[in-house]
């Protein structure tokens, strides 16, 4: 088992939890860090930095290391978002959030032969050259046409998806938000991602109840903070604080009487 560093003090519970997952992972994908290097996006050194919470690793590297160690990439990049809140928000911690930063003086090492023609200047494009950029550029946009074309058969619809017709399966994206659609239907409050009057949700859950339930939150004047999918600290407390106003079991867990309330 790797004998992991002390955690930086200021690096807050989100920004603790976050770093295990990525210890587990780790260890569950059986890599070395040189491995580990070969195999992902980053330098060992940038792996050590992360791995010892110092650095707020790019969402592409979370994601690339939940592959390899059989993690689930969604609740991988959901820790990931929380932590990058809680890191931001101040400490000795937060002036690591970085991309994949930079190895320090000496701190390089060797990833392989040099490609000669890496340090040779730049050629002028040829018109073979030129001819292929257009072309590419065309392409894309077409398919930017026809995405915007499919996009616009689906009238009546909330990020791409019918408020009655089923919704695509849930994938949480650090940074996306989601629309709330706020309505009554058959006397019960709604924000067209769910209708759902009895899923458990706790951190860290992501899913279109989730987005449901801060919706219906924000709706009634308990900001969840982001509309994201991902059932974090700032959730868990506007959850909180409803359910003390509503009269409700104060444990920051939705549940059917939580829900009961929030839809009437």
């Amino acid at each position: 088992m790797a004998q992991w560093k002390e955690l930086p003090d200021a690096l807050d519970e989100p920004g603790r939890q976050f770093v295990a997952e990525l210890r587990r992972l780790k260890s569950g994908s059986g890599l070395s860090l040189a491995a580990l290097a070969d195999r992902t996006s980053c330098s060992k050194s940038s792996w050590e930095r992360y791995l010892n919470g110092s650095y707020l690793p790019p969402a592409v590297v979370v994601e690339e290391l939940a592959r390899l160690g059989g993690g689930d990439v969604d609740r991988t990049l959901a820790l990931r978002s929380l932590a990058e809140d809680s890191w931001s928000a101040g400490g000795e911690a937060s002036s690591a959030v970085t991309p994949d930063a930079p190895p320090e003086p000496g701190d390089a090492e060797p990833v392989g032969p040099v490609d000669a023609d890496a340090a040779a200047p730049p050629r002028r494009p040829t018109r073979r050259t030129a001819l292929t950029a257009a072309a590419v550029v065309t392409l894309g946009v077409v398919v930017a046409a026809m995405v915007f074309l499919v996009s616009r058969e689906t009238s009546g619809t909330v990020n791409g998806d019918d408020r009655r017709g089923e919704k695509a399966a849930f994938v949480f994206e650090p940074g996306r938000t989601h629309t709330c659609d706020i309505h009554r239907e058959d006397g019960l409050l709604h924000a067209g991602h769910s209708d759902t009057r009895d899923a458990l949700l706790q951190q860290i859950s992501t899913s279109w109840d989730v987005v449901e339930a801060q919706c219906l939150l924000a709706h009634r004047g308990y900001s969840p903070g982001l509309v994201d999918g991902a059932y974090g600290a700032e959730t868990e407390k506007a959850v909180k604080r409803f359910q003390e106003a509503a009269g409700l079991v104060t444990d920051g867990h939705m549940g059917p009487h939580t829900w009961k309330a929030l839809r009437r």
